[in-house]
């Protein structure tokens, strides 16, 4: 049986933001209130400030390991970003909050040497094809939609398959990886990978 909150998400759709109690942190004047809003209007709370009450520490612009963010994840709060909110209000219940999409980046530029790296992709569909994109985005790379040989340096397959796989392979050039190694790099454990 599910518990009293998990209905009152079920029952309203709309509301995916039952439960949570807020803080926005590191967000200018415009953000926040576009957030908050969004928020409010999904059934969460704005608990004003960092406490015992608050839930979910919402950040912008606050790196993983800034004090704020460090406490929240000692504290046990749900610590995410405003990707959590939108990817939230769109699909009307809460995504979840431990992908690593969704938690603060270890350095606002990016990941150090990821823009010099030209990633593409195959085999992924509609969301999982949207995520794949914002997280190369978050790292700092470039994204290609066309394999274009000479300039992409890694293909993300979904399966290891098909016309752009076979391209790929046959270009030494080119690294095969999967949507794992997309979000290692996310975790903070570099870009290097194995072909």
């Amino acid at each position: 049986m599910l518990d009293s909150k998990q209905e009152l998400v079920y029952e309203n759709p709309s509301k995916p933001f039952v439960g949570v109690r807020f803080v926005l942190l590191g967000f200018d004047s415009i953000k926040k209130d576009k957030f908050r809003l969004k928020l409010l209007e999904g059934g969460g709370v704005d608990a004003g400030n960092y406490g015992p009450d608050c839930t979910h520490v919402i950040v912008d612009k606050l790196i993983y390991d800034n004090p704020i963010c460090v406490t929240a994840r000692r504290d046990g709060k749900t610590l995410v970003t405003d990707i959590w909110i939108d990817h939230s209000f769109d699909v009307g219940m809460p995504v979840d909050s431990t992908s690593v999409m969704y938690r603060p980046r270890r350095d606002l530029n990016g990941i150090l040497g990821a823009k010099s790296l030209i990633i593409c992709l195959t085999g992924y569909q509609r969301q999982d094809r949207d995520d794949i994109m914002t997280m190369v985005s978050l790292m700092g790379a470039n994204f290609s939609k066309p394999l274009v040989a000479n300039k992409v340096t890694h293909l993300i397959c979904y399966k290891f398959e098909g016309e752009k796989y076979q391209l790929a392979k046959k270009m030494k050039k080119i690294k095969l990886v999967n949507h794992r190694w997309l979000e290692d790099c996310l975790r903070g454990l570099g870009t290097s990978s194995r072909r």
